[in-house]
């Protein structure tokens, strides 16, 4: 399945990145998307936002996750593979 990096725009007032990123995964493994799966999530604290690594079927797919789901503002989203 497809990989995603997903980039917040700036969060909400008193919305904290470190704790939408820790709580990412859990919401979309609990959520009812059950085709989608944070693979890694970070937090940019002084910018006030946060990115995901998300593995889904579509980027419209992963895109309505997000934002329905986590209720975060979405920047970009692209898709993404991993180079070793």
């Amino acid at each position: 399945m497809p990989r995603y990096l997903v980039n917040s725009a700036i969060l909400k007032s008193g919305k904290d990145p470190k704790t939408c990123a820790e709580g990412a995964a859990k919401m979309l493994a609990k959520g009812k998307y059950k085709d989608i799966e944070a693979k890694s999530c970070y937090c940019c604290t002084n910018e006030a936002r946060a990115a995901f690594i998300i593995e889904g079927p579509s980027q419209d797919a992963v895109l309505e996750a997000v934002q329905e789901q986590l209720d975060i503002p979405v920047a970009s989203i692209l898709e993404v593979q991993e180079v070793t």
